[in-house]
Order: structure tokens, then C-alpha cells, then sequence
């Protein structure tokens, strides 16, 4: 299990430093499992991170990081079409995807096979599959959709 202390998902922070992900003044949804690490990292490249997680208490978070205790399939209609950054796992990734804003991209890390409907209503930019840099063993994919 993966918490605050953790380090997060290489294979978000790969993407984010490969596709020079900056943040400044805008908004992220973080809605996996365990990836109060994952938004942490999202924070240090500016964003102001909202992350769902039942289970790390908001005190706990760093500024800039605000955990909410909201299910995915709960979130309010008020942050659709709010967040210039959106990362969710297969499970999650339906639920969140209307969050994701105008311009803006839903980042999908889990284990391999890609699902179908991963992200509906927004368009196909880069599926990867391969081995996890941080579990060689397992084979993960990494999507990015973009509502254009």
C-alpha cells in the first residue's frame, strides 16, 4: 500500500517529465488507488491537486494537495469540466472523465490490457503498454486522452 511517504508511480512521473507537464495556477483530479504520492508529485509542478482517498486524513497532505473523501463515482457535477489534469485508473477513469476541462488530459496508469471505453467522450492521444519500472514483473499501460 502506498501512502504520503510513498514515492509516486514512475510511470506518471516519466510522463510528466517527458511531456514537460507544468501545472502553474491550474487544477488535477487524482482518483486511483493509493496515489496521495502521485499527487504530491502533480503539486511540486504547481498544480493545485484535489485527490480522492477515503483513508489519508487532509492534515496529513502537503499545501496545495487536498484529500477529499468523495468516491469517483460520487464526484459533484460542479468539477466537471474543471480539471486541466485528470489521472485515474482503469476503475476510476469513466467516472472522472467528464472532470476533465476544455484543452485538458486524463492521464490512465494500471495493469495491462488496456480496457475498452477507458475514456469516454474524449479522444485517444498515446496508449503505452510495457513493463512497470517499479515492479519489472508486471505489465502496465499508461493512456492519455485529451478533451479537445
Amino acid at each position: 500500500m502506498r501512502g504520503p511517504k510513498a514515492s509516486p508511480r514512475r510511470l506518471l512521473t516519466d510522463w510528466t517529465t517527458t511531456a514537460g507537464v507544468a501545472g502553474d495556477g491550474l487544477a488535477a483530479l487524482v482518483a486511483a488507488a493509493d496515489s496521495v504520492a502521485d499527487a504530491i508529485h502533480l503539486a511540486t509542478l504547481g498544480y493545485e491537486v484535489f485527490v480522492l482517498d477515503p483513508v489519508t486524513p487532509d492534515d496529513a497532505a502537503p499545501p496545495r494537495v487536498h484529500v477529499v473523501d468523495v468516491a469517483a463515482a460520487d464526484v459533484p457535477d460542479a468539477w466537471h469540466g474543471r480539471f486541466a489534469l485528470v489521472v485515474a485508473d482503469a476503475s476510476t477513469s469513466g467516472q472522472v472523465a467528464p472532470c476533465v476541462a476544455e484543452a485538458g488530459l486524463l492521464v490512465v496508469v494500471d495493469d495491462a490490457p488496456v480496457p475498452p471505453d477507458l475514456a469516454p467522450g474524449l479522444v485517444e492521444v498515446v496508449v503505452e503498454v510495457g513493463r512497470d519500472p517499479d515492479a519489472p514483473s508486471v505489465e502496465r499501460f499508461r493512456a492519455v486522452h485529451a478533451r479537445l
